[in-house]
């Protein structure tokens, strides 16, 4: 080990909390970075091998019946390479009254099952394929027996395997459904063969194509050609698809906001901690340069400082945020998703990120000594003058702070002379105050969005979902008793220019249940004059008030144009909203499918003629389960918000009190005694801690909004909504932390030897 190598130990365990906390701050940036990258790369990559391996399909054709002609023209089309038809009912797994979605295949090319355990697809093979976690939660093992009930018949199916397909990532029962429960929902498949009529019915095509940049040409090829076809739409607009999509989508938000506000402290930081360490090793830099060391070794030995820090805290970030926060998302993430094959992944980019890191400190390092380095070596050797200004300082002689005292205007004076530390003391607080606030912040916000869709939107304590074949007795029996509060919900393709896109209409005669908000929140009244959009929704298709908007219901090929009337505001669902009376104005039959009500069905657990009876607390508790991932995010941020302010804090009270070495000791040969020093030094960081925290206050806030409405899908719309008691935790915590910590370094005052301090400046 040569001797500049020694040196550049020696001085970083002599100067080992300056170099600590330049550690601590790079770290937490590449650390966050990385941990959120980990799992979000993760899950985008292991989609993206699970969907090419098992072949999801492009695009998905509706209609209530394809012919063999209908499925030989669509493969016949150009830059189609495969298509297969499917059917798809509900059906009642008899053994424990329970839901499944069965679709009936005639080959399974596309959308290919991942086999879990058991054998692959046979069209002549008699037997079911089921859910595999459905299987895994209701005790299910191939070679067992299951009964199928559609209709009044009966299908007694062995078991054949176990298994996950890539377009069921993200399955739930219906619209009804909030967020997945695999012991009460899941999904099979069985041979055409298997199908219980004498006849067979293809009520979808699934399509693969060859170049997915003609994606939009090749929908449009089928829309002209196929008949048959009602809708015709693809990967974006699947449920399952963009659910899982929309999660990772939200991760890239999260973790570009957070790295970018950790880094820019960061780098701030190291800027003001390598000025003042390379200033205070000027006299060493002139002997270097006396003794002969040649410029270039010089510079290589003061960036080594820089460089060395900045590599091992970019590296020590990457893999622990990789296999702590990384593992942790991830498995949360995959509570709600059916992946069979995931793990977390590091990405070039985050590679390049920690190498941009190191970089940008290292140069900055570089930065901090050149000056002194075109210096000669005689200048070097001498302690450098400082800066005195002609100009006088006015602000402590005259108006409301000529009678301040003796310690505010030292500290004035000396924020104004040390103006580069002051503003990065000031940003370092305000990016720990913008974190805290987002944090607070966005628990707030989630909880206002509860509020607002399910204490407000919907005004009722139970939902009663009908059977598609529920009869009039049967729906007739359930009004007289529950009330006529009903609505009828059916997907519908909307023409949007040249591009069609699936959507929802919601036909409400349940006015009083069922309620609707404007921009404010505030409720709304709706007519019987034309329809009713969501703001989001007209935002996204450029529509207005009394524009026309062009429809259709998916089994139906006609196409209705409404005016729209009003625009509601939803924080859930972006759909299109009509009274009962200007659906059947259009010539429509309203055939309700969910009926609200206010009486009591806590024990009621079925009822004829119904599919589901829902509680509106269950409803809300299952979205706050699925909104516990963003809770664990929050519990972070705090934790990481609070020891990012520790550190800056202390960094730069560490320089502050390094630099006021003299000025200190000149005060104690002038009598101050220790108290009224530690009074001073701990007034002027209270002071720019004050100013950071009520400029961090406003920032975080519309970082909390930023956030929302950048991260989250087209599919809501809220932003932020920050309680008073949210700002005053990050208050109190910033200032608490800076309370303490400013107390710790001021007991140093009174280790300040009077005699080598004022001697280190003659």
């Amino acid at each position: 080990m040569n001797k500049l190598t020694k040196k550049l130990f020696r001085d970083m365990r002599r100067n080992k909390m300056q170099f600590i906390t330049i550690f601590l701050m790079v770290f937490l940036g590449v650390f966050v970075y990385a941990g959120i990258h980990a799992y979000m790369d993760g899950m985008q990559k292991s989609s993206d091998v699970y969907y090419e391996n098992n072949n999801l399909q492009d695009i998905w054709i509706s209609g209530k019946n394809f012919s063999d002609e209908d499925l030989e023209k669509v493969k016949s089309l150009p830059n189609i390479k495969d298509a297969e038809r499917q059917l798809t009912i509900n059906t009642l797994y008899k053994e424990k009254e329970l839901d499944l979605q069965t679709n009936f295949i005639e080959s399974n090319n596309i959308s290919k099952f991942y086999v879990i355990d058991g054998e692959g697809f046979d069209k002549e093979k008699s037997g079911v394929w089921i859910d595999y976690y459905f299987a895994k939660n209701n005790d299910l093992k191939v070679g067992d027996e299951i009964t199928l009930r559609y209709e009044n018949t009966d299908l007694k199916e062995k078991v054949l395997g176990l298994i996950e397909t890539p377009d069921h990532v993200y399955a739930t029962k219906d619209e009804t459904e909030v967020f997945l429960d695999h012991s009460k929902f899941g999904y099979v498949y069985l041979s055409i063969n298997e199908f219980p009529m004498d006849y067979h019915i293809f009520t979808s095509i699934i399509v693969d194509i060859e170049d997915t940049n003609k994606l939009e040409e090749t929908k449009a090829d089928i829309e002209n050609n196929i008949s048959s076809a009602l809708a015709v739409t693809d990967r974006e607009v699947s449920p399952s698809y963009k659910s899982y999509q929309s999660e990772i989508e939200e991760g890239d938000t999260y973790s570009g906001v957070f790295t970018a506000l950790f880094l820019i402290i960061a780098v701030l930081s190291v800027v003001t901690t390598m000025n003042r360490f390379v200033k205070k090793q000027r006299t060493q830099i002139g002997t270097l340069k006396a003794l002969g060391f040649k410029k270039r070794k010089i510079v290589t030995h003061y960036i080594n400082y820089g460089f060395y820090v900045s590599v091992v805290a970019a590296v020590l970030g990457i893999f622990a945020g990789a296999y702590s926060l990384g593992l942790f998302f991830l498995g949360r993430e995959m509570e709600y998703y059916e992946m069979p094959e995931y793990s977390i992944i590091i990405a070039p980019k985050t590679y390049l990120l920690a190498a941009g890191v190191v970089i940008l400190i290292t140069f900055i390092t570089y930065l901090s000594c050149r000056s002194i380095l075109k210096e000669p070596a005689s200048e070097a050797l001498r302690v450098q003058m400082p800066k005195v200004k002609k100009a006088k300082f006015n602000l402590t002689s005259k108006g409301v702070l000529k009678n301040a005292s003796v310690s505010t205007k030292w500290n004035l004076r000396d924020i104004v002379r040390n103006k580069a530390r002051s503003i990065t003391a000031i940003v370092g607080v305000v990016g720990c105050t913008m974190l805290l606030v987002c944090a607070f912040g966005m628990l707030d916000s989630l909880n206002s969005y509860l509020d607002w869709e399910f204490n407000k939107i919907c005004n009722f304590d139970y939902k009663i979902t009908l059977k598609e074949d529920c009869t009039e007795e049967q729906f007739n029996n359930l009004i007289s008793k529950y009330g006529d509060n009903t609505s009828q919900t059916m997907g519908i393709e909307i023409k949007n220019g040249d591009k069609k896109e699936t959507n929802s209409i919601t036909v409400n005669n349940a006015l009083d249940y069922l309620k609707y908000t404007n921009h404010k929140r505030e409720y709304m009244d709706i007519s019987s004059d034309g329809v009713y959009i969501t703001e989001k929704l007209a935002d996204t298709l450029k529509l207005k008030i009394n524009d026309e908007i062009e429809w259709h219901i998916f089994g139906d090929s006609t196409w209705y144009k409404t005016k729209i009337v009003g625009f509601n505001r939803d924080p859930q669902s972006q759909s299109i909203n009509m009274t009962k009376e200007f659906y059947e104005s259009l010539g429509l039959e309203y055939k309700p499918d969910s009926i609200y009500t206010n009486e009591n069905l806590e024990n009621v657990k079925e009822l004829d003629g119904a599919k589901a009876v829902q509680n509106i607390k269950e409803l809300k508790s299952g979205m706050e389960n699925m909104l516990g991932t963003m809770k664990a995010l929050i519990v972070i941020m705090v934790v990481v918000a609070g020891a990012l302010g520790m550190v800056i804090i202390y960094n730069l009270g560490i320089l502050s009190l390094s630099e006021k070495h003299y000025q200190f000791a000149t005060l104690k040969v002038l009598g101050f005694k220790d108290k009224q020093i530690k009074n001073i030094f701990t007034k002027q960081n209270i002071w720019l801690t004050v100013i950071g925290v009520v400029l961090g206050l406003p920032l975080g806030f519309y970082m909390t909004d930023f956030i929302f409405r950048m991260a989250l899908s087209q599919d809501y719309d809220f932003g932020a909504s920050i309680k008073v008691w949210s700002y005053l935790y990050a208050i109190v915590g910033i200032l608490v932390v800076s309370f303490i910590v400013n107390k710790r370094l001021a007991k140093k005052i009174g280790t300040i030897d009077m005699v080598s301090s004022l001697k280190a400046n003659e």
